[in-house]
């Protein structure tokens, strides 16, 4: 009995370099030039939480990240052990957070507003990581988890003008055996941009706020983890406030007080721990027309060295990622899916018997923005960043479907 046991242990570490001696880029807006932060405004960290059961186990990290690329989860996989299944490495999204293509060894060429690779930034967030990984293993104890999820009006909107969004807020409660917490799970989905590119300090953004709320309402040194959902159209809605720091203050709570009244609420499910990984084939990569058209006028960068940095960059397959607890599934994008993505992964999991489905974006890997055939026609920012082409979105999709048949198997 004690081995179909679920366990759990949480742990979380300060990520944020020291400026003086790595000299970062802060990414999120090209209008910053690949400047340095001028400061920390508030900490970044890597949140761990470790679960095995039942000869499974699985460990999810929520950084406070841009975004995940490859090199870092090879890298900590490398470090810690794990097998690729068991590791669902998450950006939060922050858009004032070290430049994440600084960790991407992909990235090697210059190009204005975005990151270049610097190895002394890879090492040192891989060991930050892997230790936040090794201590919430080294914590696991005997756990009850309790799930919940609720629609939360007015919040976030679709920033491509369309009446489809995502308004779920996921949550999931960890316990050991006396009732105490060990830790909180929340994935919503919304861009962490209301600080703009005029903002030069490292933050965490609203995700940080989240995090830290529910930290101290949790207390006992409980950890937190919020990512992001199917956030590729989804902006805040976070107008209340005299400035950009109060209204990073005021959404980042206004999320808090939701997920605590979810976690109060949260109902305990049959326990069972699964975990897959679906590589998706990828179709060739090419820059959008907009893209080639805004670079060249913007940058003078040629199409065909357009079409060899976006091969460059995009490799020919990406993980979905896959973690199930109880009636809770978690389904890991390997970038930034849309509205209609995301809920049509729902509707999946709710076919496949999971109670609560949530996609989580910018995980254990970076393709840009996965869009649906119809959007990535229609053209605007988002196609532009897109780099596999108008079935990119479908290719992912079906690696969707495919890890869902696989759990369920």
């Amino acid at each position: 009995m004690a081995r179909t046991r679920l366990r759990a242990g949480a742990a979380k570490v300060d990520i944020t370099p020291d400026l003086t001696k790595i000299r970062i880029q802060l990414g999120g807006y090209n209008a910053r030039l690949n400047m340095p932060p001028t400061g920390v405004h508030d900490p970044i960290y890597a949140r761990a939480l470790a679960l095995e059961m039942g000869g499974q186990s699985a460990v999810m990290v929520a950084l406070d990240h841009l975004l995940v690329p490859h090199s870092l989860t090879r890298a900590v996989l490398q470090a810690t052990g794990l097998q690729p299944a068991q590791l669902l490495l998450c950006a939060s999204h922050t858009h004032c957070a070290p430049d994440s293509n600084g960790l991407n060894e992909r990235m090697r060429f210059p190009l204005p507003g975005v990151g270049t690779f610097l190895p002394e930034f890879l090492a040192f967030t891989t060991e930050r990581v892997a230790q936040a990984v090794r201590q919430a293993r080294e914590r696991m104890r005997p756990a009850t988890v309790a799930l919940a999820a609720a629609e939360l009006p007015n919040l976030n909107r679709n920033r491509r003008g369309r009446r489809l969004l995502d308004r779920t807020m996921t949550v999931a409660r960890l316990d050991d055996t006396q009732g105490k917490p060990i830790a909180a799970i929340v994935v919503f989905a919304a861009h962490p941009t209301i600080y703009p590119h005029t903002m030069m300090q490292v933050s965490a953004e609203f995700p940080g706020v989240v995090q830290t709320t529910l930290e101290r309402v949790l207390g006992r040194a409980a950890v937190a983890l919020y990512l992001n959902g199917a956030q590729g159209d989804v902006s805040p809605v976070a107008d209340a406030g005299k400035d950009d720091h109060e209204r990073v203050r005021l959404y980042g709570t206004a999320l808090a007080d939701h997920a605590q009244r979810l976690l109060r609420n949260a109902q305990p499910p049959p326990a069972r721990l699964r975990v897959h990984q679906q590589m998706a084939r990828l179709p060739e990569a090419q820059p959008h027309p907009e893209f080639q058209e805004s670079a060249g006028r913007d940058f003078k960068v040629p199409e065909a060295l357009l079409r060899q940095l976006a091969r460059q960059i995009t490799p020919e397959a990406a993980p979905v990622s896959l973690l199930a607890v109880g009636e809770l599934l978690l389904v890991g994008f390997p970038g930034e899916p849309i509205s209609s993505l995301g809920l049509q992964t729902r509707e999946l999991g709710r076919e496949a018997g999971y109670r609560h489905t949530a996609p989580v974006a910018l995980v254990n890997d970076w393709i840009g923005y996965i869009l649906t055939r119809h959007e990535y026609l229609k053209g605007g920012y988002e196609a532009t960043i897109s780099f596999n082409g108008p079935d990119a979105g479908e290719a992912i999709m079906s690696a969707v479907r495919a890890g869902i048949s696989a759990l369920r198997d």
